[in-house]
């Protein structure tokens, strides 16, 4: 309870509790079940009997702002501190087709708390504490159970996101029980998939990758054919659960680095996956570039080799070769190695090449494309040659390529 009342006390909940006034207004969901797990609260949702336009004249009346591009679903948004708030009516679905809901407004909690997916997710707190529980979420999150409102089936023909959830919660909330029965309808529903979105099926997926060990429920998947309804290609390998025992160790979660090595860095089936799924332009050119880089490093390389490899292919590239190959090493007697490379790229300060194109045509060389290659095949040399700190040896060496071009 004191966590609760913690998020009760923050200046903007409490600005939003007392905009309603009068008005029933009650945290749920995420910020609930989180808090309650001793989990970090990252967005704090809010569920109303008023109807989207009360509540946006409640936001009116007190100042608040707020943007209501979801008002259709029954969703204002209030804008406080540049934080988002979701603000949602009490719903109750009418007709649902595997994709969207079709949803009348209520002015009772339980039926809102009717609709929702899973027990846990079904918690409301109301300003003073009180916590309205209509289908033992909090004895489900106390023993671990991931468990359905009603009847599974039927609630994932509602919506079949609802498989992806479950395996995200699985994954990211230490949920360690669940009907023995259920895995079966959902291997069942898994190919309806299809239907859903590329967007709505990232979101969750990646959220799977997020989750601090998604082995469990990954391979879960995999068991039971619903992985291979995600995209072709994808297969937990024993390389996969050493990478996660080796970020761990290293402190570093890299989702895309994950999802890399779940394709066994297969470029043709990356590409198929970023051509298909909308990931970030960052996260595409991150993944991507996986796929091509599949450069055999050892653990045994030496310092002036990782200096070279530091250089040619950057910290951030060379962090993730040294991890990959760390990953599909069966040799557990060479982690110590490893590690040592993987702390070399942290602590690696890249140096500066002291020649520029001008050096290049003081040798006579006009200027033109001829220029940056006699600049770029010095470059390698010094490189190769350790970044040698002599200025005299760079120029001579450039004085002889360049001789050699005339």
């Amino acid at each position: 309870m004191d966590e609760l009342n913690k998020i009760l006390q923050l200046p903007a909940v409490e600005k939003i509790f007392k905009a309603f006034g009068e008005s029933s207004i009650f945290l749920v969901g995420g910020c609930v079940r989180d808090t309650l797990m001793n989990k970090s609260v990252t967005d704090i949702d809010f569920a109303t009997p008023c109807l989207p336009l009360e509540v946006i004249e409640i936001l009116n009346k007190s100042e608040i702002n707020y943007i209501d591009i979801g008002i259709k679903f029954g969703t204002v948004t209030a804008i406080i501190n540049d934080k988002k708030y979701e603000i949602t009516s009490f719903r109750e679905d009418i007709s649902t087709d595997g994709r969207h809901a079709e949803v009348v407004f209520s002015k009772e909690i339980e039926v809102d708390a009717a609709r929702r997916d899973f027990t846990m997710n079904a918690l409301y707190v109301d300003k003073d504490c009180m916590i309205y529980d209509f289908y033992h979420g909090q004895e489900d999150l106390k023993n671990t159970i991931l468990r359905f409102i009603g009847d599974p089936q039927e609630r994932i023909k509602e919506d079949y996101l609802r498989i992806m959830r479950f395996f995200r919660f699985l994954a990211s909330n230490s949920m360690q029980s669940f009907d023995n029965d259920l895995l079966s309808i959902l291997r069942t529903e898994s190919p309806n998939l299809s239907i859903i979105s590329k967007e709505r099926l990232w979101e969750e997926f990646v959220e799977i990758l997020k989750s601090e060990n998604p082995v469990t429920a990954l391979t879960l998947m995999q068991e039971n054919s619903i992985i291979e309804n995600i995209s072709e290609g994808l297969q937990v390998e024993q390389s996969f659960k050493n990478l996660i025992s080796i970020e761990s160790k290293i402190k570093d979660v890299d989702p895309i680095l994950r999802l890399s090595l779940l394709f066994d860095n297969n470029s043709k089936k990356i590409e198929n996956f970023v051509n298909n799924f909308p990931l970030s332009s960052n996260n595409s050119k991150t993944l991507l570039q996986l796929g091509e880089m599949n450069r055999k490093i050892v653990s045994y390389l030496s310092m002036k080799e990782v200096r070279f490899l530091l250089y040619k292919i950057g910290v951030s590239n060379f962090k993730n070769q040294i991890i990959l190959n760390w990953a599909r090493d069966v040799q557990n007697k060479n982690e110590v190695n490893w590690r040592s490379l993987y702390e070399v790229a942290i602590s690696w300060e890249r140096p500066k090449f002291d020649l520029d194109s001008k050096d290049v045509m003081g040798m006579g060389i006009k200027e033109g494309p001829l220029v940056g290659s006699i600049l770029k095949e010095v470059e390698e040399w010094w490189a190769e040659n350790d970044f040698i700190d002599d200025k005299f040896s760079l120029i001579e060496r450039l004085k002889a390529i360049c001789q050699a071009h005339k």
